[in-house]
C-alpha cells in the first residue's frame, strides 16, 4: 500500500501546479510572496504526537527564526497532528495548522498558502519508522517545487534509501536544499543526487524554562529524598517499527475489535512472536542493569517516556524494577517538564536520540541502547560510542549496559568535558545555520546557494560560512 500511496502523492504534486490558475477563478486559495509583505513560512514536521524530541526541535527552531527575522518580517505556521498537544509551546504569533495521518490534501492546502517551507523533522528521509513519514516530506518538497517556492530541510537525517522510495525522494526533493545533521546523512543525500551540507540539530539550543523547578518538586513528591543520585532510563519498543498501512489488518481489527497493534487509521505496527520475544529480552536487560546500578549507587530511578507511544514500554519496564522509581511520560508531562526531568539526572540510559541531546546541556553521562542511526551518530560525534553505545539486539545486553554504566561513573569528568566541548560546537553551528538560511532565501531566485563552505569544527575546519551570490 505504501507504493500505491506514493503514486497518489505524485498525482497531488502534479495537481499543485494548477492551484495558482484555479485561484484566479476563486476555486481555491493560493499565495505568492509580494515585496513588502511578511514572509509566510510553513514548518513541516511531526508535531502534536507528544514526541518530546520533535517538539523541542521546533520550539528551538521558532526561537532561532524569530531572532533572525524579528516579529514583523515573517509569519510562522506549524503543522501539527493536535493543536491541544502543542498549546503553550509557542508564542501566540505562531499559527497552528492541523493535519492527520491522511495528509495529502491538507499538505497541498498548507503549502499553497505559504511562501517558504521548512522540513523540520529530524527523521526527514529515513525508513526506520515509516515509509509514509518520508512520503510526507517528499510531498511537501514536491509541491513547493511545482509551485516554484523555496523549500529547505533543516537539521535533517537522511537514511539509506533504495528502490521506489529512493526514486520518489530524488524526483520530488531535487529543488530542496538539505542542511543535514551528520556526514553519513550527507553521503546518503549525495547518493540520491540531492544538494546540501552538514549542520546540526536545532534542539541543542532548547531551554526548559520553568521545567527544572517543576521537575525537582515532582521528584520529591514522588519519593526522591533530594540527595540520592538520579538515574534516568528511557525505553521504547524498538521492535514495533516500521509502521505500515494495511487494509487487511484494518478490516480484521474491525471484525475482531482488536486494535492493539494499530498506530492510526490504516497504519499498523510491525508485529511477530519473534519481535515480542526480542522486546521482552530488551526490557529485561534494561531493567536488570538499572536495578544493579541503583543498588550499587543508592540511586533513585526515573523511567522516562519521550513519546506517548513509549508509555507502555515504560509501564512494562517499571513492573520489573525493584529499586525506588517513578514513571514520567510525555502523555502527562509537556516538553518543558520532560526536559526539566532529564536535566536533573546524574546518569542516563536511553534508547531515544533526543533524550541524549537534551541531557547534554547539563553534560550528563549517557549510555545508549540504539535502533536509531541518529543516536549512534551523536554518540560517535561526542566520542562515547566505543564504550557507551550498544544495540538492542546485542547478546549479553544486561552485562554490556552495566559495564558501561560503571565505566561512566569512573570517567564522569572526562565524559562531561568532551560533551561540554562538543556542545559549544553544536550551538555555534545552529547560529551558522540561521545565517545560511537568511542568505539562502535572499538568493533563492537563482537556485540554492552553491559553493557553501560550512564550518565543520567537528573535523577541525576553520572555514567560514560562504554563500555564492
Amino acid at each position: 500500500m505504501d507504493r500505491l500511496f506514493s503514486y497518489i502523492i505524485r498525482l497531488v504534486v502534479w495537481l499543485a501546479g494548477w492551484v495558482k490558475p484555479c485561484s484566479r477563478m476563486h476555486l481555491c486559495h493560493y499565495e505568492e510572496w509580494q515585496k513588502g509583505q511578511p514572509l509566510k513560512i510553513l514548518l513541516v514536521g511531526y508535531n502534536g504526537a507528544r514526541n518530546t524530541g520533535a517538539d523541542a526541535r521546533v520550539v528551538a527552531l521558532t526561537r532561532q527564526l524569530e531572532q533572525a527575522f524579528g516579529t514583523t518580517q515573517a509569519q510562522l505556521t506549524l503543522m501539527t497532528l493536535s493543536k491541544d498537544n502543542v498549546r503553550g509551546y509557542f508564542p501566540e504569533a505562531v499559527r497552528l495548522w492541523r493535519f492527520t495521518t491522511v495528509f495529502v490534501f491538507s499538505l497541498l492546502r498548507a503549502c499553497s498558502r505559504h511562501h517558504v517551507a521548512i522540513l523540520c523533522e529530524g527523521s526527514t528521509l529515513t525508513p526506520t519508522f515509516a515509509d509514509a513519514l518520508c512520503m510526507f516530506f517528499c510531498e511537501a518538497a514536491g509541491i513547493m517545487r511545482r509551485q516554484g517556492k523555496p523549500c529547505i530541510a533543516y537539521g535533517s537525517e537522511i537514511g539509506h534509501l533504495d528502490g521506489w522510495l529512493a526514486r520518489l525522494s530524488s524526483d520530488l526533493c531535487r529543488d530542496t536544499y538539505f542542511i543535514v545533521r551528520t556526514e553519513a546523512s550527507l553521503h546518503n543525500l549525495n547518493a540520491l543526487g540531492l544538494s546540501g551540507h552538514v549542520g546540526t540539530d536545532t534542539a541543542w539550543t532548547f531551554q526548559d524554562e520553568k521545567g527544572a523547578a517543576w521537575a525537582r518538586q515532582h521528584l520529591i513528591d514522588s519519593g526522591w529524598d533530594g540527595k540520592q543520585p538520579l538515574m534516568g532510563v528511557e525505553p521504547l519498543n524498538p521492535f514495533c517499527w516500521p509502521v505500515r498501512p494495511s487494509l487487511w489488518r484494518w478490516l480484521r481489527s474491525i471484525i475482531t475489535r482488536d486494535f492493539s497493534q494499530q498506530y492510526d487509521k490504516l497504519y499498523y505496527f510491525t508485529d511477530s512472536q519473534e519481535r515480542r520475544q526480542q522486546f521482552q529480552h530488551y526490557l529485561a536487560a534494561m531493567a536488570a542493569a538499572t536495578d544493579r546500578y541503583c543498588r550499587e549507587h543508592h540511586a533513585f530511578a526515573i523511567v522516562l517516556g519521550m513519546e506517548q507511544l513509549d508509555a507502555e514500554a515504560c509501564k512494562l519496564l517499571a513492573q520489573q524494577l525493584e529499586s525506588p522509581h517513578v514513571v514520567c511520560t510525555s502523555k502527562t508531562c509537556d516538553v518543558f517538564q520532560m526536559t526539566g526531568l532529564i536535566r536533573q539526572l546524574n546518569i542516563l540510559l536511553t534508547s531515544r536520540y533526543h533524550a541524549s541531546v537534551l541531557s547534554m546541556e547539563r553534560t550528563i553521562p549517557v549510555v545508549a541502547v540504539s535502533i536509531d542511526a541518529r543516536l549512534e551518530g551523536v554518540m560517535g560525534e561526542v566520542q562515547l560510542a566505543e564504550h557507551y553505545l550498544h544495540h538492542v539486539t546485542d547478546t549479553d545486553l544486561e552485562h554490556r549496559i552495566l559495564a558501561s554504566l560503571r565505566m561512566a561513573g569512573e570517567h564522569e569528568e572526562e565524559i562531561r568535558e568532551t560533551i561540554r566541548r562538543h556542545l559549544t560546537i553544536y550551538k555555534n553551528m545552529t547560529v551558522e545555520m540561521s545565517q545560511f538560511f537568511i542568505a539562502w532565501l535572499r538568493y533563492t531566485q537563482c537556485g540554492p546557494p552553491r559553493g557553501h563552505a560550512a564550518s565543520d569544527k567537528r573535523r577541525g575546519s576553520n572555514a567560514s560560512l560562504a554563500v555564492a551570490a
